[in-house]
C-alpha cells in the first residue's frame, strides 16, 4: 500500500518555504569561494604530473591535459554537493550559510543517489542556455530543471521547521496525495525533445568553429616545439657571431652534432645554414606541416642580434605570431 505524504505548499501557499533564484545564486558563489583553493591545487597536481613546463608552452595549456582536468572537476563537485545534500546537514556550505535545506518534494531528507541525480541533472540545465536555472524563479515550489527531474526542492530551514510543526488538522493543511519522486515521464519527454530543438543547432554551430581551432591549436604547439629546438643552436650562433664577426657555415662550425641527430617528436631534424638555422618536421607532426620547414635566421651585428622567422612552405595560421 502506497503512504500517503503530505507534499510541501506552493510558493503561493507558503511564503517563507521556497528558496528562490537569487538566494541559490548566492549560496552557489559561496560554494565556489569554498572549492576555489581545492580546484587551484588540484590543477596544480594535473597539470605537474603530464610533465609539463608551462613556461615552455606559448599556446598556455596543452590540450591533452583538459580531460582529466575535467573529470577531476566533474569528480569533486559531484562529490561535494551529493555528499552534502544527502548527509544530515542537507544542504553544502553555502546553503547552509543562507539558512537552506534540500529535501524531496515531501520535505523529506534525500539519499545520495537522488542527490547525484540532481546534480548531473545540473548540465542539462545548463546545456539549454541555462535556462533550466531559470526556472526556480518560474515554478511554483521554485524549483530548476533539475530539481523537477530528481524531485527536489529547495527550502528555508525555518520554513520547513515551522511547516513540519503545524497542526495537520488546520483549515488550510495540504490534503495527503499519494508520494512521488520524480518528474513524469511526459515531462521529461518535452525536456529532451527542447533540448534537441535547442541545443543541437548551437552544438552543431560550436563545433563548426571549435573543432578547426583545436585543429590549428595543435599544430601550432608542434610548430612551437620546432622553434624551442633551435634554441641551443641560435646562443651558439650568437656566440659565434661575436667572437668572429661571421656566420657559420654548418652544425659541425658550431660543434652541434648532425642534423638528423637533432630531433623531437614532431621535428626530424635542426640544420645550421650559413647561419640560418632550418627547422624540418617530421616523425609524429601533423600531415599540415609534415616536411615542412622553419627558417630562422640572424639579423644585425653582435650588439643588436635579432632573430628573423619564416617559412617557405608552412600556412601562415600554423606559424608562432615571431614568424608571421
Amino acid at each position: 500500500m502506497t503512504a500517503l505524504l503530505q507534499p510541501l505548499p506552493t510558493h503561493y501557499q507558503q511564503r517563507d518555504l521556497h528558496a528562490g533564484f537569487w538566494l541559490r545564486a548566492v549560496a552557489w558563489l559561496i560554494d565556489a569561494l569554498i572549492l576555489s583553493p581545492v580546484f587551484a591545487v588540484l590543477y596544480l597536481i594535473v597539470v605537474g604530473s603530464s610533465a609539463v613546463s608551462l613556461a615552455m608552452q606559448p599556446y598556455g595549456l596543452p590540450f591533452r591535459v583538459l580531460p582529466s582536468l575535467w573529470f577531476v572537476w566533474v569528480l569533486v563537485r559531484w562529490l561535494y554537493y551529493a555528499s552534502c545534500e544527502a548527509s544530515a546537514w542537507q544542504g553544502t556550505p553555502g546553503k547552509l550559510a543562507l539558512g537552506l535545506r534540500v529535501t524531496d518534494e515531501y520535505g523529506r531528507r534525500i539519499g545520495f543517489g537522488r542527490a547525484t541525480g540532481r546534480f548531473f541533472g545540473k548540465f542539462l540545465s545548463g546545456f539549454i542556455l541555462d535556462i533550466g536555472y531559470m526556472l526556480a524563479g518560474w515554478t511554483e515550489r521554485k524549483q530548476a530543471l533539475h530539481d523537477l527531474m530528481a524531485g527536489c526542492c529547495v527550502v528555508h530551514r525555518d520554513g520547513l521547521r515551522a511547516l513540519q510543526n503545524r497542526d495537520p488538522t488546520a483549515p488550510d493543511s495540504v490534503a495527503p496525495t499519494a508520494a512521488r519522486s520524480s518528474m513524469p515521464g511526459w515531462a521529461i519527454a518535452l525536456v529532451v525533445i527542447a533540448v534537441c530543438v535547442l541545443l543541437l543547432p548551437f552544438a552543431a554551430i560550436v563545433a563548426a568553429i571549435a573543432i578547426p581551432t583545436y585543429q590549428g591549436y595543435v599544430v601550432q604547439a608542434e610548430v612551437a616545439q620546432g622553434v624551442d629546438a633551435t634554441l641551443r643552436a641560435r646562443a651558439l650562433i650568437a656566440e659565434y657571431i661575436g667572437q668572429r664577426g661571421a656566420l657559420p657555415d654548418n652544425n659541425g662550425a658550431l660543434g652541434l652534432p648532425q642534423p638528423g641527430s637533432i630531433n623531437a617528436r614532431y621535428v626530424s631534424s635542426v640544420r645550421v645554414t650559413d647561419g640560418r638555422v632550418v627547422v624540418t618536421f617530421g616523425n609524429d607532426a601533423d600531415v599540415r606541416i609534415r616536411g615542412g620547414h622553419v627558417v630562422i635566421a640572424p639579423v644585425g651585428n653582435a650588439a643588436a642580434l635579432h632573430w628573423q622567422c619564416s617559412s617557405p612552405d608552412i600556412r601562415e595560421r600554423y606559424l608562432p605570431e615571431s614568424c608571421r
